[in-house]
């Protein structure tokens, strides 16, 4: 009776499969080649940037995806798609989905373990001086959700070009036909609550950064004080105990020893890291 309880309890861990999204900007990731459409600190033998410095960048940012160990990672700030099949390539991941407007310097991946099924770019009219926003539908045994990777315009930016995006995100994910979606990346709003993002999704969403302390909820510093660009938003229906949900109390933003610096900060492009550190959240499925 002992082996047969134990049996069931070994089959229904197998069952409930547990597997984890992350998000990183990873600042301003660039290759070794000179396209035209690159920052002016990242063309090749102009101001220091070379091939060895791109090497490093590149070789540092595998080493931080692959501590963090996730099934699905969003990316910002990378310059194009060769570098996303490069990053999923040495991760071994099999699936990736890229987007970025057209003369524009940077733009936003995600790659994944697990299978993507549909993939979307939208460009907000007026403002293709910025980024897309990325939406993925992803398989998860035998279910779908989507997941929106976003990059909104900097905090260098009027607050009016945030609210454009909010409302454009909430539009898009109401329309995405999916009941569960995660909404992530470099959301550029220091509050979620007193922010276009809040007053565009509204209760709609949980912001996983009320998951921790206060003092916790930060993954970057801007001007000095320690703040939280960085956002993963569920739909409430994620957070319902049947199907596929969030794992609660997973979320976490990862703060690994060799991407601080004597302050405790964000290392930054100029050690071959990032300003921003990334967030991780894990999810069931039965």
């Amino acid at each position: 009776m002992r082996v047969l309880f134990w049996l069931f309890i070994a089959a229904a861990a197998l069952h409930a499969q547990q597997f984890c999204i992350a998000t990183y900007n990873v600042e301003n990731l660039f290759d070794a080649k000179n396209d035209g459409t690159e920052y002016k600190d990242f063309i090749l033998s102009k101001h220091g940037y070379s091939a060895e410095e791109a090497a490093n960048k590149l070789k540092n940012v595998v080493r931080v995806l692959k501590d963090l160990d996730s099934d699905i990672i969003a990316l910002q700030e990378v310059e194009n798609e060769a570098l996303i099949e490069q990053l999923k390539n040495a991760l071994g991941f099999k699936y990736h989905a890229f987007s970025k407007n057209k003369n524009t310097a940077i733009g936003l991946g995600i790659i994944s373990k697990r299978e993507i099924i549909k993939t979307q770019s939208f460009s907000l009219k007026g403002y293709e001086r910025f980024r897309p926003i990325l939406h993925i539908k992803v398989k998860a045994d035998n279910e779908t959700f989507s997941i929106f990777v976003n990059h909104f315009p900097s905090l260098n930016n009027p607050n009016s070009t945030r609210e454009a995006y909010a409302n454009a995100l909430n539009h898009y994910m109401q329309n995405s036909g999916e009941k569960k979606s995660v909404l992530l990346g470099d959301f550029n709003v220091l509050s979620y609550e007193n922010s276009p993002l809040g007053e565009a999704l509204g209760e709609g969403v949980y912001d996983l950064w009320n998951e921790l302390p206060k003092r916790s909820r930060w993954n970057y510093v801007y001007k000095g004080s320690r703040d939280a660009l960085d956002r993963i938003l569920l739909s409430k229906s994620l957070l319902v105990d049947e199907g596929l949900r969030y794992d609660k109390k997973s979320f976490s933003v990862f703060k690994e020893k060799y991407l601080l610096d004597s302050k405790n900060a964000p290392k930054g492009n100029f050690r071959g890291f990032s300003d921003h550190l990334p967030l991780k959240a894990c999810f069931k499925t039965k």
